[in-house]
């Protein structure tokens, strides 16, 4: 054999370790893609699991309420629509959690519309409700006997953080609204 046909022999072998270094690369960036999309998969299982376990212990704090007069509601007396007034103990509006979970770090607002509503001091704060449970809150049913809204802000076991607002007119629920929020 001549030098021209080991050069060449060389060069074949060096450009064939070229092409498996290649297709190593290749098939090793697949590997890893894979793992990345299983990786985020199972996240998304593990998210979903969570929602799951949540949705099945989520507290939800409304005023406790009683039904209206039947007259009254049809006739929308004082202007408020709606068939359902908050309850009251000893002339006091009460709290009532009807999820499945204990609420926790319960802070509520009972305010009118020009109150401002970040104001830290006008916040009135609970530590816990359990499912099914009431507490007897400090502001009196006579003091909002108009147009009011209630903000009630609380967290769950799993640290989800949730919204109730009633709208109050004369004591008759006429707007209910319940959302998980991202930061309070």
């Amino acid at each position: 054999m001549s030098d021209h046909h080991i050069q060449l022999g060389l060069f074949i072998v060096g450009v064939l370790g070229v092409i498996g270094l290649f297709a190593y690369c290749v098939e090793t960036y697949k590997v890893r893609r894979a793992a990345e999309n299983q990786v985020e998969i199972s996240q998304g299982l593990i998210h979903s699991s969570m929602d799951q376990v949540e949705g099945m212990s989520k507290p939800c704090l409304t005023l406790s309420s009683q039904l209206r007069d039947g007259s009254d509601a049809i006739l929308s007396m004082d202007g408020a629509i709606g068939n359902i007034v908050a309850g009251a103990d000893q002339g006091f509006f009460v709290l009532q959690n009807i999820g499945t979970g204990v609420a926790m770090n319960v802070k509520y607002h009972f305010t009118r519309d020009t109150d401002n509503l970040q104001h830290p001091s006008r916040w009135r704060y609970v530590p816990y409700v359990v499912p099914e449970g009431r507490t007897t809150l400090v502001e009196g049913v006579t003091a909002y006997n108009l147009t009011h809204k209630v903000t009630i802000e609380y967290e769950s076991y799993g640290g989800r953080k949730y919204r109730t607002t009633i709208q109050l007119v004369r004591r008759v629920i006429t707007e209910f609204t319940y959302l998980e929020i991202k930061s309070l």
